[in-house]
């Protein structure tokens, strides 16, 4: 019965979050501010005009550990750190590209892989967003980083 109510709550969240999305267009960010250590704050889902939180596979920061992060270094290399059970900390190379207000993230042997829209990008806060479909349905998918 358990399994059957938190099946029928799956299907009905993301039947809410991917039933339609208009698309954000950010206007230009310094992408100058892209490189650095930025630490995994939170994601969260967006559709019909309704953002809610929303756990993800790239990222989720364990009770009592340091913050997952990704260090985006020159040269295209990027190094994403995630700290598991035990705050056992779990480091992956990868590379980086840069396209406009876009970035290209390549993580082998992880989920953090996809090009992303830079939404916003100070000296303090970076928010990465991806579009998407679930059962045809469009939505975003939004990571917020902080340093």
């Amino acid at each position: 019965m358990k399994k059957a109510c938190l099946l029928f709550v799956s299907v009905l969240i993301f039947g809410v979050l991917f039933t339609s999305c208009t698309k954000d267009d950010s206007g230009p960010v310094d992408m100058n501010l892209i490189e650095g250590k930025w630490n995994f704050n939170k994601s969260t889902a967006t559709s019909s005009g309704i953002t809610i939180p929303y756990p993800t596979s790239y990222f989720k920061n364990e009770d009592g550990c340091t913050k997952d992060y990704v260090d985006i270094k020159t040269g295209g290399i990027v190094k994403y750190a995630d700290y598991s059970l035990n705050c056992v900390l779990i480091e992956k190379d990868g590379t980086w590209t840069q396209s406009g207000n876009t970035i290209t993230i390549n993580v082998t042997g992880t989920s953090f892989n996809g090009t992303f829209n830079v939404a916003s990008l100070s000296a303090t806060e970076l928010i990465l967003k991806i579009d998407g479909t679930y059962q045809g349905n469009s939505g975003t998918f939004n990571l917020y980083f902080t340093r």
